[in-house]
């Protein structure tokens, strides 16, 4: 009986042998589905092998390759992780891991891993600061400074190694958020406040703490701290001549470098010399650029006054405001902004000595400083709003007496683009900016306001926080 059931079994896996060498193709093995492919083989309805930062098929298809959800491992870190590894492996992991959030051609929106002892939402932070906070701090592809990489790479490496620099980084997204209204990142005032706070703290004491293999990162720390400490301009946390500790701030970066020691030569040949770069300034062609009434200011100081001895340094500083009027003549250039956001670092300490002592006639100065904040020829959205805030305080401190030589700097304040202002400060209704001018790189540019534009676009629910042990609101 069981050589009768044999039979049938045999002949039905000859005929199915030999029906299936007939056909042309062989079908397809059942295999896993992949969920987490990337968009081209989606595309192509093929697996993908979900390799990072390139599948295997674009890899070999010469294509970019771009996945639209973050790995499944990212998705499995406890919310509730040790502090940051301090040795340079995990930092230089974590900082290659970071590059890999910025795929090419494509715009995310989430952060796509996170490294131990780091929340999502520090995660989400730095990823904006490489998207767009760090252009703030940029000149494009000025030919004396061009440190977009510095910003984005080099920085970064050194935020993973030193707490405070990456505090401030978190810090200045934070408040970058907030200035564009992107609710969406899950960033309220309050977790802005407290990032900001640790990063004043962090920072202090690295600087008590002298260590030299921290010097380049409270360098650029330092020069960070001159965009966060505006918060004092606006808002509730606003108060009268924030200016003259702004201008402290951004003299201590040249006094920071003095005390390190650091030679010219030594500091130039690392990654951040282009950062520091202060272009020179022809103080001879400047002077000739100096507003006749401020010079007549100085011109009238006689023996006895109590400004007499500060003269020469009231001198000084007019000459470096003239080196501004000199550099508006050439156009909206990135060189104008950088003659802007360093003008304090030039000046002389009697001279902001004599402007914390509220002495009128350095006062005057700061005031026509101001109106060249106002240019909105760069992304430097934290010097937004300082001279609106500002010159009225001035005004109110000098009163009647000093209106005349203020006359300017209000005016100022009703302009409400660069040309306007441009000929206002130049006394030419009819002048244009010349027509070579240095534009920004296009694809810079336009990644920067494609990722912004992304996430003003997207309605995601609204975030809760709770509060952890470090003292953080983290979702």
């Amino acid at each position: 009986m069981a050589e009768k059931d044999e039979e049938p079994a045999t002949v039905t896996a000859a005929a199915a042998a030999a029906a299936a060498a007939e056909k042309p193709y062989h079908p397809k093995r059942p295999h896993r589905k992949s969920r987490a492919g990337c968009r081209n083989c989606k595309t192509r309805k093929v697996k993908c092998d979900e390799g990072r930062p390139a599948c295997r098929m674009c890899t070999l298809r010469h294509e970019t390759c771009m996945y639209m959800v973050p790995p499944k491992r990212a998705s499995r870190v406890p919310s509730s992780s040790p502090a940051p590894s301090r040795d340079g492996e995990s930092a230089a992991s974590a900082s290659h891991a970071l590059g890999q959030l910025r795929c090419a051609g494509a715009v995310i929106s989430q952060p796509q891993f996170r490294p131990s002892g780091y929340y999502d939402t520090d995660m989400r932070l730095l990823w904006f600061y490489t998207t767009a906070t760090y252009s703030s701090f940029s000149t494009g592809s000025l030919k004396e400074r061009n440190v977009d990489v510095v910003l984005k790479v080099n920085v970064v490496q050194h935020a993973f190694a030193n707490r405070f620099l990456m505090d401030t980084i978190l810090g200045l997204s934070a408040m970058h958020i907030n200035h564009l209204g992107l609710k969406n990142m899950g960033v309220p005032r309050s977790l802005e406040l407290q990032y900001r706070a640790r990063a004043f703290e962090t920072y202090r004491k690295a600087v008590e703490a002298a260590d030299p293999a921290t010097y380049p990162a409270l360098l650029i720390t330092s020069l960070f701290l001159c965009g966060l400490s505006t918060h004092v301009f606006r808002g509730e946390e606003a108060r009268p001549f924030a200016i003259l500790d702004w201008m402290t701030l951004w003299k201590g970066i040249g006094t920071i470098i003095g005390l390190i020691g650091f030679p010219d030569e030594q500091l130039y040949r690392t990654s951040f010399g282009a950062l520091l770069f202060r272009p020179s300034i022809d103080l001879d062609a400047s002077a000739r650029c100096i507003p006749s009434q401020l010079l007549f200011m100085i011109a009238s100081v006689k023996d006895g006054d109590p400004d007499f001895p500060l003269v020469k340094s009231y001198y000084g500083a007019l000459q470096l405001l003239g080196s501004l009027y000199l550099e508006l003549r050439n156009g909206f250039t990135p060189l104008l902004f950088l003659r802007v956001v360093t003008f304090f670092t030039f000046l002389s300490h009697p001279l902001i000595r004599a402007a914390r002592e509220m002495r009128p006639r350095a006062l005057v100065i700061v005031a026509h400083y101001l109106p060249f904040t106002r240019f909105k020829a760069n992304h430097s959205w934290w010097v937004e709003d300082i001279a609106e805030y500002e010159i009225p305080n001035i005004c109110n401190f000098l009163g009647p007496e000093w209106k005349t030589l203020l006359q300017l700097p209000m005016a100022s304040l009703q302009t409400e683009d660069n040309m306007t202002l441009a000929r206002l400060l130049l006394g030419d209704p009819s002048w244009h900016p010349p027509s070579t001018i240095e534009e920004e790189p296009f694809t810079s540019l336009y990644e920067r306001e494609l990722s912004i534009r992304t996430i003003k676009s997207e309605n995601a629910p609204e975030v809760e926080y709770q509060e952890d042990v470090l003292g953080l609101k983290l979702c």
